[in-house]
């Protein structure tokens, strides 16, 4: 679809006044800059869903930044090339404190984690400090938000008791995978 035809479905929808931008990493797009700007020209409120490896100077109303941790890597077991080049190009490239810094500092944001268990509880409190010192922004507790990592209603509960203590232990927000809960892993959800 083009910008245009993207502007005009959205135009359809009467009562809807917040567009969010997601899938993959949005910001990859360059095309993304022009579209958020004309949504904004409508008046639309607009959210980005990024990992936080890209910054885009563009009108953005909420930047909601799930940067990638440690846990996130692939296995050396589900690497396309087999060699671990993959794991290790992921590695490398998941967080760019640069264009963390740039979205915390200029737009109102969040910083999401999905979380596998408390072993990631360490990189994310460290990942946080670094935040707030690269940035003159303050970057309040309760703007970082903890999400149990879970496809199925099973594998959340394995998680989700562990990811709220550490929410409510840390001053951090509990956000659950709603859709998860309702739907299981049901296609199309």
């Amino acid at each position: 679809m083009s910008i245009e035809d993207i502007i005009d479905e959205v135009r359809t929808f009467d009562e809807a006044d917040h567009v969010v931008l997601t899938g993959g990493e949005p910001l990859i797009h360059e095309e993304s800059v022009k579209l958020l700007d004309e949504l904004a020209d409508y008046g639309y409120h607009t959210t980005v869903e990024t990992n936080g490896t890209i910054y885009r100077d563009t009108a953005i109303d909420l930047a909601s930044i799930s940067p990638k941790l440690r846990s996130s890597t692939p296995t050396t077991e589900r690497d396309p090339d087999g060699e671990g080049e993959w794991a290790n190009r992921h590695d490398s490239r998941r967080i760019n404190l640069d264009a963390l810094r740039q979205l915390v500092t200029n737009y109102e944001s969040q910083l999401k984690f999905v979380i596998t268990g408390a072993d990631d509880f360490e990189e994310i409190t460290d990942l946080v400090e670094r935040v707030r010192n690269q940035t003159q922004i303050a970057v309040p507790d309760d703007d970082v938000l903890l999400m149990p990592e879970g496809r199925t209603r099973d594998e959340l509960a394995d998680t989700r008791t562990t990811v709220a203590e550490l929410a409510m232990d840390h001053g951090y927000r509990y956000t659950p995978r709603l859709h998860v809960d309702l739907w299981n892993d049901a296609s199309g959800t």
